[in-house]
């Protein structure tokens, strides 16, 4: 008699467990220290970039502030593209995953190329690696069905100690849930974006480009994972936040 295997039960999608929470994580890191080491503006965290267009402009230097604006424009432009792809792929019944991740691979070796090869002005690279943060910032953000930025930090932190908080203070009101767990979750994700920022400037110290080189090797070993996963991929776009 022969039996049917069944791939085991899983109750978070691949795209949404740690470990590719903090590749992605790791991922932006690389892609600021790209941007912030040659223009001074950021890929992934677009409040600092809403910050200086403000600083900037009232400082009087109009370039530093429209350069700030273009980035958060971009980063704009490929969260809806994004959110438009999303929506044809899933009308046709298909994942979304597989194909965004290698989208991303294609386009950030393509900036690698570029970049060391100084063939076109760095603004250019780095609208495109806006344009890939809003991509990858809309496609992929949550963690466990939570809330998480792996293109931006600052609700990350206050979820890290919100979570650590309400562990700690357990003795005096305890919901019941778990706090720990999500809380490192959290924590290694903001290690993850400063691990790949600093080291990402010190690869590109060695040979411009190197930190989206890595990115994209990052990115490959997540679309591989995607392709082979036997269970549910995708983030659930429409999970109830916390």
């Amino acid at each position: 008699m022969s039996s049917t295997k069944t791939a085991p039960a899983h109750p978070f999608p691949l795209l949404e467990t740690v470990w590719a929470s903090v590749s992605l994580a790791f991922v932006s890191g690389l892609l600021d220290a790209w941007t912030f080491g040659q223009l001074g503006t950021f890929a992934t965290v677009q409040s600092g970039n809403l910050i200086s267009l403000g600083y900037f402009a009232a400082d009087g230097n109009l370039g530093r502030a429209l350069l700030a604006a273009s980035s958060v424009l971009v980063f704009a432009l490929g969260a809806f593209v994004c959110s438009i792809l999303i929506l044809v792929l899933a009308r046709h019944g298909k994942s979304y995953s597989a194909p965004i991740l290698l989208g991303e691979i294609a386009v950030v070796l393509v900036l690698a190329v570029l970049s060391v090869s100084r063939v076109i002005e760095p603004i250019w690279i780095a609208w495109a690696i806006s344009f890939l943060a809003g991509v990858q910032g809309n496609a992929f953000h949550r963690e466990t069905g939570m809330l998480y930025g792996n293109i931006a930090v600052t609700s990350v932190i206050q979820m890290a100690a919100s979570l650590l908080g309400r562990a700690v203070g357990r003795c005096i009101a305890d919901d019941g849930e778990s706090h720990l767990r999500p809380a490192g979750a959290y924590l290694s994700v903001l290690v993850a974006f400063a691990a790949g920022g600093g080291l990402g400037f010190s690869l590109n110290l060695i040979w411009e480009g190197l930190s989206l080189a890595l990115a994209g090797v990052v990115l490959t070993g997540l679309w591989i994972a995607a392709v082979h996963t036997r269970w549910n991929v995708d983030p659930a776009q429409n999970a109830p936040t916390p």
